[in-house]
């Protein structure tokens, strides 16, 4: 659903390679395509860091911040699917000095997931949570819903540029291509900026700008055809 949306999507072929194997009468070919697009999901990490004397002092003050988080996510309207706990950690703080290390207190830390299914409200919800008590948020990430779909056209192209290359390698040769043998896929992506925020005040001025840029989705398919002699 998100795919008319997506700007400025591009293919691009890279160079093949070829792997010619004489003595088992093969031709191995890789194909390679890419596609630049703009993200359409967004992914932010927040939360809570609260101390206290006692385990119990700290974890009471951890919740009711955390309440307030989640009464701001309420507000953004995400839905529940999209809203999940992703770290929660207790742990007793020490005072280093000369004469050793002694207990201080408590820490708790409560992070949540949250996906925006619009990016354009990254600095919004960020804002949001960080008004309501988050002092921990970053690794934004940024995601195209629709990958799969959109590498289906670069794995046709790819797939079809290693026939056309490998035709004209059988021709050169005095050979025909025979059946596939195989075909095995690889690639990935490079995503684009994720900006960190790390110790945030308890409170932003205003809604930070933060940019999606594009991601580069990759796929290299290496075909394998008997040779006709």
């Amino acid at each position: 659903m998100f795919r008319s949306a997506l700007l400025a999507t591009t293919l691009a072929l890279a160079p093949v390679t070829t792997a010619l194997a004489d003595d088992d009468g093969r031709i191995a070919i890789t194909g390679t395509a890419s596609i630049n697009a703009k993200p359409d999901l967004a992914s932010i990490n927040a939360g809570v860091e609260s101390t206290g004397p006692t385990a119990r002092a700290a974890l009471t003050a951890n919740s009711d911040l955390m309440n307030a988080v989640f009464d701001a996510i309420r507000t953004l309207e995400i839905e529940d699917r999209d809203v999940g706990t992703s770290n929660f950690n207790i742990s007793q703080n020490w005072q280093h000095g000369p004469n050793g290390s002694k207990p201080d207190g408590y820490r708790v830390s409560n992070q949540v997931t949250l996906r925006l299914r619009d990016v354009s409200r990254v600095g919004e919800a960020l804002d949001a949570l960080t008004s309501a008590g988050v002092n921990q948020a970053g690794n934004i990430q940024f995601e195209v819903e629709d990958a799969d779909a959109l590498l289906d056209d670069a794995r046709r192209e790819a797939v079809g540029k290693a026939r056309t290359r490998a035709e004209l390698y059988a021709a050169a040769a005095g050979v025909e291509l025979g059946k596939v043998i195989m075909i095995n896929e690889g690639g990935g992506f490079n995503p684009g900026p994720r900006p960190q925020f790390a110790g945030m005040e308890a409170r932003m001025a205003s809604a930070p700008p933060v940019a999606p840029g594009e991601q580069e989705l990759s796929v290299s398919v290496t075909v394998t055809w008997e040779l006709k002699q």
